[in-house]
């Protein structure tokens, strides 16, 4: 009898940790999965987050849902257009002339736009031609230098180094 409580508390409580995974979030049923694809080429205008309307989940929201601020209600009005027959570009262009461009989740691939697209490849160019170029120099720099670039280093004086000696071994005597 003593062994049974724990192991009903443990089923309740894991039923009650395995409840919300069970509940579809208030709205997810309504939106399709057509929508959600529009969705994911607009972003959600909402001001707390960068994501696109169609995983936006932000903190304020419902849980794994999407947000109440404006991500549900635009992903409700992209469903009423995708079934008035519109298309998936007449839906994007409406919602680019109520809010602007900045409504694009990636900026589109023509005019001025493409200059977001081009330019993670010419730094990465430029970076490339750059490392060789410091990496080319490098190894034509020679191991010692002593002088002036292109001089052979001064031999040091027979002298100078039996007094480096002596007092090396100086040193080293104590």
């Amino acid at each position: 009898m003593t062994k049974v409580r724990p192991l009903i508390a443990i089923g309740i409580l894991l039923g009650c940790a395995t409840l919300p995974l069970m509940i579809t979030p208030v709205g997810a049923q309504q939106i399709s999965d057509r929508a959600k694809q529009v969705g994911m080429k607009i972003k959600c205008m909402c001001g707390a987050c960068d994501m696109a309307a169609g995983v936006c989940s932000h903190p304020g929201g419902t849980f794994s849902g999407p947000c109440q601020a404006w991500a549900l209600p635009a992903l409700r009005e992209v469903d009423g257009l995708l079934a008035q027959g519109r298309t998936e570009q007449q839906i994007i262009d409406s919602f680019v002339a109520q809010y602007g461009s900045i409504v694009y989740a990636e900026p589109p691939k023509s005019g001025f736009s493409l200059v977001a697209w081009a330019m993670p490849t010419v730094y990465l160019v430029i970076g490339a031609v750059l490392v060789i170029f410091v990496i080319s120099r490098w190894r034509r720099r020679p191991a010692t230098e002593a002088g002036p670039a292109g001089s052979a280093p001064k031999p040091i004086s027979p002298e100078l180094l039996e007094r480096a000696r002596a007092q090396a071994a100086r040193e080293t005597e104590d």
